[in-house]
């Protein structure tokens, strides 16, 4: 009986994973897939929804290929619709694909994206300068 409990027990924190947490700078703001989330930077207020994934073809991480893939998602940041994209953004597409872009005065680059491979739990990080 003892040793059926310890297993349950080792079984249920083997079960139960802390959420990684992933470390930001002043100037960034990191976004959960159809989350929203806000942060003033530099004294500006800065709202930040991750609306949807246009394109996830990232090269899984750990893995060898050919192509680096790309992540192109659509966001609304203080009101503004755009699209930004990360990773292989030269491939010839119908729409051109920008990884950063200027919002009031402000450059706003895609920089990091986490947990890619399932989109549930893509986040993406924004650096603002």
């Amino acid at each position: 009986m003892g040793l059926t409990r310890l297993l349950m027990i080792v079984l249920l924190f083997i079960g139960c994973k802390e959420e990684q947490v992933i470390p930001t700078a002043e100037n960034e703001i990191i976004v959960q897939h159809q989350q929203s989330a806000s942060k003033t930077i530099n004294g500006k207020g800065w709202a930040v929804t991750f609306l949807s994934i246009k394109e996830n073809s990232l090269c899984p991480p750990n893995s060898e290929c050919i192509w680096q893939g790309r992540l192109v998602v659509a966001l609304k940041i203080n009101q503004e619709e755009v699209e930004l994209g990360l990773g292989d953004l030269t491939t010839n597409s119908e729409t051109e694909i920008a990884n950063q872009i200027v919002i009031g005065g402000v450059m706003v680059t895609f920089s990091e994206a986490h947990d890619y491979t399932d989109t549930a739990k893509t986040k993406v990080v924004l650096s603002f300068e």
